[in-house]
């Protein structure tokens, strides 16, 4: 009996034979061995999706829509003085994000208003527990924010620090209670290689970039996605 193998045989082009991207991938795959199985499958496919952080510790997919989940935002009077719309800029951002992957979040303007009338503060995620129609909530909280690298005056490099810390809420008796169920510290620095000379580069413009950039960061958290999307 002949030896069976898991690759394709070798087998030459007849000469005058007519070729596309797709037999030439093919043929490469039966020239170079079964490895370049997963370098066709990335090229036609893309990268695979990478698991939510969120999904891997709660067993929770959030990107099904069953499950619904309010963004909070808090930062510190510091940042508070410098960036007074950061919160909210955070909250939208990243409910957007969420919004467009599936994500069943409550309405951004119906937790600033909440968080308005009670202060403007976050503190207490048990306060929250019945405020929202949601079975989650996401407290983003920021520990230090800066646009400015460390020690000079005209070049900028986004940094902040922080956690995301996602409390379920449940009914004990006759109220809600939130409990803790997700807990990610976070460290973002863009750029990660130098920072961007502000002759270059208005201080406004990079501040709405960076900005972005860390609502994608935060929002990849609750669901699938490919290495580097968004970013």
């Amino acid at each position: 009996m002949g030896r069976f193998s898991a690759c394709p045989s070798r087998s030459p082009l007849r000469r005058g034979t007519p070729t596309s991207l797709l037999s030439l991938a093919l043929l490469a795959l039966a020239l170079g061995g079964c490895s370049l199985g997963v370098m066709a499958g990335k090229m036609f496919k893309g990268e695979p999706l990478r698991q939510a952080e969120f999904l891997s510790m709660t067993g929770t997919d959030l990107g099904k829509g069953k499950h619904r989940i309010a963004i909070v935002c808090s930062t510190p009077a510091s940042v508070e003085s410098e960036l007074s719309s950061l919160n909210f800029d955070l909250i939208d951002g990243v409910t957007r994000r969420l919004k467009v992957h599936g994500v069943d979040v409550v309405d951004p303007d119906i937790v600033a208003k909440w968080i308005d009338d009670n202060g403007g503060v976050v503190t207490d995620p048990t306060a929250m527990a019945g405020a929202f129609d949601a079975e989650f909530i996401a407290w983003i909280d920021i520990d230090t924010f800066s646009l400015k690298e460390d020690d000079t005056s005209k070049l900028l490099r986004g940094r902040t620090n922080g956690f995301v810390r996602v409390y379920q809420i449940q009914e004990v008796g006759d109220s809600k209670v939130a409990l803790s169920a997700f807990n990610s510290e976070f460290t973002s620095i863009f750029p990660s290689h130098q920072p961007i000379s502000e002759l270059s580069r208005s201080k406004l413009s990079f501040q709405k970039e960076y900005i972005d950039r860390l609502c994608s960061e935060l929002a990849v958290k609750f669901y699938d996605h490919r290495p580097g999307e968004n970013f």
